[in-house]
């Protein structure tokens, strides 16, 4: 080598290990944070759901899933373009979970709270009070609601108060029949009144609600199909054409003009399915 060129070779062999550092202790410190934010995150939406478990398991399987499965799709179909688009569906995808089994929990609470008020207001005439009313169910009932009920009775002799014990059961179920019956408990308490016939009447009436939703959703079934089948033609045509041309389709997978072109029928795909949805709910 020749000895001019020597510092040169330093300078850049500095400059690259001081690159490669800096990178590293980045990577290292946004790897901390993410992980210190999931594990947060992941407890706090489990135990919203009454799930109880060790969320590090939850973090190491989410981490191996988003270094496997990119890469093994990438091996397999030698595509970047799908290793990258399940690498964002799997980052986005524990959401999507959690939303789905929080929805799932509230509908079942609102189907359960009608005949949980019908047996309160039969407690209460019987002549058990409130508390006593809200333990029956509590034992009774079948989880979710059965879980709330406990929640809000377990507050209740930790010392937090009736209506603030109630308003936080309303926060964990921000739906319209959580808030009425909230609202009725709490009337009831400050102007008074027979509890029991207004939880009876409160009942009937989400009893009915629920029925006429239930109508509207089966009316709107269809809708909904057609804009999940409108959604996935696109997808399944993709397919079947990658499948039976793949030399024709090449150039959408492996070309920047290909990938702006997915990336724009993605979101056009996305808008429409959004579209469909919005057509198709109907608040009652």
């Amino acid at each position: 080598m020749n000895p001019a060129m020597l510092p040169i070779v330093v300078t850049v062999f500095l400059c690259v290990a001081l690159i490669g550092y800096l990178a590293l202790r980045s990577s290292t410190v946004f790897w901390g944070r993410y992980q210190e934010t999931f594990t947060e995150q992941a407890r706090f939406n489990l135990a919203d759901l009454f799930l109880f478990m060790d969320t590090r398991h939850l973090f190491r399987l989410n981490a191996v899933a988003l270094a496997a499965v990119p890469l093994l799709l990438w091996w397999i179909t030698d595509n970047p373009l799908v290793a990258g688009i399940a690498l964002v569906v799997l980052f986005v995808l524990p959401k999507k979970v959690y939303r789905w089994l929080r929805q799932r929990r509230i509908d079942k609470v609102q189907q359960q709270l009608p005949d949980a008020l019908m047996m309160m207001a039969g407690s209460m005439r019987a002549g058990l009070g409130l508390t006593a009313s809200l333990e029956s169910i509590a034992h009774d009932v079948d989880p979710p609601l059965s879980q709330e009920f406990a929640l809000v009775l377990r507050q209740q002799r930790m010392g937090v108060k009736l209506d603030e014990s109630l308003q936080h059961f309303h926060d964990r179920v921000p739906v319209q029949d959580v808030g009425l019956f909230v609202s009725a408990v709490n009337i009831s308490r400050d102007v008074g009144g027979n509890l029991a016939d207004i939880m009876a009447s409160l009942a009937d009436t989400l009893r009915r609600r629920l029925i006429m939703e239930n109508k509207v959703r089966s009316l709107t079934a269809q809708g909904r199909l057609q804009g999940i089948v409108m959604a996935m033609m696109p997808v399944t045509l993709v397919a079947f054409l990658t499948f039976a041309y793949p030399d024709t389709m090449r150039a959408m997978y492996h070309t920047p003009l290909g990938w702006l072109v997915f990336a724009i029928a993605a979101v056009m795909e996305y808008l429409g399915y959004r579209m469909c949805r919005k057509i198709m709910s109907i608040d009652i």
